[in-house]
C-alpha cells in the first residue's frame, strides 16, 4: 500500500469515527451488552457477551489505528516534500 493509500484510508477511518450513526450504533451495542452483564445470566452466555464486548472494542481500536496511520503517513509525505523542496532550491541556487 502506498503512503497516499494510507492517507486516504486513514481519512476514511477518521470520518467514520466522527460519524454520528457509527457512534450511535457503537454506543447502543456496547450499552446493551453491558446491561446483559448486569443481569443474572448463565456463565456461557456471560462469556459470549464478554467476547462480544472485546470484539466491539477491537473493531473500534482497529479503526482508530487506521486513522492514526493515515495521519502519520500524511505527515511523512509532508516531511519528504519539504526535504525535496529544500534540495531542489539548493540545486537551483547552483545553476
Amino acid at each position: 500500500m502506498t503512503p497516499e493509500d494510507e492517507v486516504r484510508r486513514g481519512g476514511d477511518a477518521a470520518r467514520l469515527l466522527r460519524d454520528a450513526i457509527y457512534n450511535e450504533a457503537h454506543t447502543a451495542i456496547r450499552e446493551r451488552l453491558v446491561s446483559l452483564l448486569e443481569q443474572d445470566i448463565e456463565p456461557d452466555k456471560r462469556n459470549r457477551v464478554n467476547d462480544d464486548i472485546r470484539a466491539l472494542s477491537r473493531v473500534r481500536k482497529y479503526i482508530e489505528q487506521m486513522a492514526m496511520g493515515g495521519k502519520m503517513a500524511a505527515e511523512q509525505i509532508e516531511r519528504d516534500r519539504t526535504v525535496r523542496e529544500r534540495i531542489e532550491g539548493r540545486l537551483r541556487s547552483f545553476a
